[in-house]
């Protein structure tokens, strides 16, 4: 196990190195996770075209969604299944199976016509591409330093970013060329996501301790009987309902107060461009505080940003509500990110951060809804309503992340079964 104690004062003691000292400390093993995500993220067409792909080859527009909706329920599905996954049969296998079947079945695409079979492939898609999720994440917590676990996050979440910010445009110079080639492309970059930890399995590298054969008896209910763990589950859920109504409920207060959806790409712009330049500087001095302060104090500015857009309709207001808020996620994930790895056993490392991502999608999925029938009622209720559910999130951070007590710890090392020794991986 990582860590029994939640944030415990020996770790808060340790040195945080800056970020040269992280960059130049990262082995190699994770260097190949970095690459290969960040490859495979340039690569992720398929979520962002797949509707104007389908209604170009004569699907209906209700075909298309449907195709789409099965994606995003399969991701929500392979998270969940990555996170056991993993947990039984290492890491760099479940990324290798999990890129290398999310390649080939991307590829099948081209040559599908029927809807059925359109929308199945497209919901296996969706639970293939994102089974990587845990166990890359376990990598990352496995094969650095703990005191290097927050920054090295902050790296691992500016090589997602890059990607996820350059593929749309990637793939639209793909599609002025053509629809296949920009399927090809996305195969072949989550192929050789697969050939980079085929590399950690040949090596003998990336398995760590999940191939213990107590994970085998494992499941998300031992997960469950994490009380505080699930406090931070929900404060992740609050958050994430927070954090996508600048998706939702946004785009109509600006078209409300007059502005149009240039603006409304300036201020997403803004945003990511903050996150990219400045979030490894930021986590330098953030990676000094206390887990739980970090990530209550990310929550609240998320919330204080949403709750400022109560204050428009002039665009000094909408941008500096951008500002807050988006200072608020970069205090507050890199941090959160790394919780999960931190806090779990050893043989459960993948279930528990499979299941930090579980309410994170759900408060994504149900956030808009909640967004724009508030928004629809009164305006200005959604942003209060925001920072109503921030002020929540933030209560219960504090307590879910906080030290365990002594008799916490206890009960914690009884369940916890001894480390079993871990086969050595053959070339």
């Amino acid at each position: 196990m990582t860590n029994t104690g939640h944030d415990s004062p020996e770790g808060r003691k340790a040195a945080r190195p800056s970020v040269v000292q992280t960059l130049r400390g990262i082995p190699g093993p994770i260097w190949l996770v970095l690459a290969g995500m960040l490859i495979n993220r340039l690569g992720n067409f398929l979520q962002i075209y797949l509707v104007l792909y389908l209604t170009d080859k004569g699907f209906s527009t209700s075909a298309a969604a449907f195709a789409l909706g099965a994606y995003g329920v399969g991701s929500v599905v392979g998270v969940l299944a990555g996170g056991s996954i993993s947990d039984r049969v290492g890491y760099a296998w479940t990324i290798v199976g999990s890129m290398a079947l999310a390649g080939l079945l991307t590829l099948s695409l081209v040559f599908l016509d029927t809807l059925p079979v359109v929308i199945t492939v497209a919901a296996v898609i969706g639970i293939a591409a994102q089974a990587y999720r845990p166990a890359s994440s376990a990598l990352l917590v496995e094969a650095t330093p703990e005191e290097h676990h927050v920054m090295v996050f902050a790296v691992y979440r500016m090589a997602f970013n890059l990607g996820t910010t350059a593929g749309p445009l990637l793939g639209a110079l793909l599609i002025s060329y053509s629809y296949d080639l920009m399927f090809y492309i996305d195969a072949v970059t989550s192929v050789g996501f697969a050939l980079f930890a085929l590399v950690l399995v040949k090596t003998g590298q990336g398995a760590g301790r999940a191939r213990d054969p107590q994970a085998d008896g494992a499941s998300y209910l031992a997960v469950l009987r994490d009380r505080r763990y699930l406090l931070f589950l929900l404060a992740l859920f609050l958050n994430a309902v927070v954090y996508i109504q600048h998706t939702s409920a946004l785009p109509l207060q600006l078209k409300a107060d007059g502005h149009g959806p240039t603006f409304y790409s300036t201020l997403l712009s803004l945003n990511a461009a903050m996150v990219i330049c400045l979030e490894l500087l930021f986590t330098k001095y953030v990676q000094h505080l206390p887990g739980r302060f970090a990530v209550a104090l990310g929550v609240g500015l998320v919330g204080v940003g949403m709750n400022l857009y109560v204050a428009g309709p002039g665009m000094a207001v909408f941008v500096i509500a951008t500002v807050v808020w988006t200072v608020g996620e970069m205090i507050g994930t890199p941090t959160a990110s790394a919780w999960p790895g931190k806090v779990a056993p050893a043989h459960l490392r993948g279930r528990y951060i499979a299941a930090s991502a579980f309410p994170m999608q759900i408060g994504y999925a149900v956030g808009p809804v909640i967004g724009i029938a508030a928004w629809q009622a009164s305006a200005a209720s959604v942003w209060w309503l925001c920072g109503v559910l921030t002020a929540v999130a933030v209560a219960v951070t504090l307590i879910g992340m906080a030290e365990p007590s002594a008799d916490e710890r206890r009960r914690t090392a009884d369940a916890e079964p001894a480390a079993a020794p871990t086969p050595a991986e053959t070339p």
